[in-house]
């Protein structure tokens, strides 16, 4: 149940809701325990597959609040305590066989998802890095993109070298006319590059939760700390940026934290706004 007062938080998960050990902070619990009991709603945004983000939401006991799961930046909006998605955003099978026939010819990784692993092509340092942090199974298909039967919201491109060669992939991506206004490439950190619909986003799924929930935008909040956060931080009512944040996401926002994630930078944000 929503009212003219009700506010919607979004939150980023590594780096802005989560510390560097993978866990929120017991005075950002309790921050996020008072937002709620004072009637507001929470959403969790986040790069990570869903099935991800519902392990999380679990294991840090976020389901008390009920929260929305929004993955694959965007591209999914999903409803837990109903288990039903609000919108989903995919590539097509032709764009993922498309997609991964550029990155194979530039030397470089790339993984997707179905509904319940990532699906690689290889067993191979990229996957095992990935998976050190998103603790999810994965199935080796070794002729991928053969294989790939579900259309999937997004396709994830690794190099653990640093970003020079994912930034010069994501401009050819997007200069691609079978691409250009359709898919969107952008990094996440110096080693992910994330490819998605051009029409998700977190910044999309912003504007698309709020009037699913009929809470006005002047009403939302934002959180994150990487460059796939900045468009969420953009469409929000508010746009918070951690101040362990990447240079694009702090110009970005409204309000940056005093102190990171690793010391509650959240919890003044979230006792300050209720």
């Amino acid at each position: 149940m929503t009212s003219v007062n009700t506010k919607l938080f979004f939150f980023d998960l590594d780096g802005t809701l989560l510390n560097t050990q993978k866990n929120i902070t017991e005075k950002t619990y309790a921050a996020l325990t008072a937002w709620h009991n004072a009637g507001h709603r929470v959403a969790v945004s986040s790069g990570r597959p869903l099935f991800s983000i519902l392990d999380t939401i679990k294991e840090q006991h976020l389901d008390i609040f009920s929260p929305y799961a929004i993955a694959f930046n965007g591209a999914q909006i999903f409803e837990p305590a109903t288990e039903r998605d609000i919108w989903k955003k995919t590539l097509s099978i032709e764009d993922v066989r498309a997609l991964a026939s550029m990155i194979r010819d530039a030397g470089l990784y790339c993984h997707t998802y179905d509904n319940t692993h990532i699906l690689t092509p290889r067993e191979d340092v990229e996957i095992k890095h990935y998976t050190r942090v998103v603790k999810v199974p994965w199935r080796v298909l070794p002729s991928f993109p053969e294989g790939v039967s579900t259309r999937p919201c997004k396709m994830l491109c690794i190099d653990l070298n640093g970003p020079e060669r994912l930034d010069e992939l994501a401009m050819r991506i997007c200069m691609d006319p079978r691409f250009a206004g359709r898919i969107t490439a952008m990094r996440s950190n110096d080693n992910y590059l994330e490819i998605f619909p051009a029409d998700a986003g977190k910044g999309a799924a912003v504007a698309a939760l709020a009037e699913h929930l009929t809470i006005p935008v002047a009403n939302t909040f934002a959180a994150g700390d990487a460059q796939n956060d900045v468009s969420m931080i953009e469409a929000a009512g508010c746009g918070v940026a951690m101040c362990n944040g990447h240079p694009d996401t702090i110009a970005a926002a409204d309000v940056v934290t005093e102190t990171d994630n690793d010391h509650d930078g959240l919890a003044p944000i979230l006792l300050g706004n209720i």
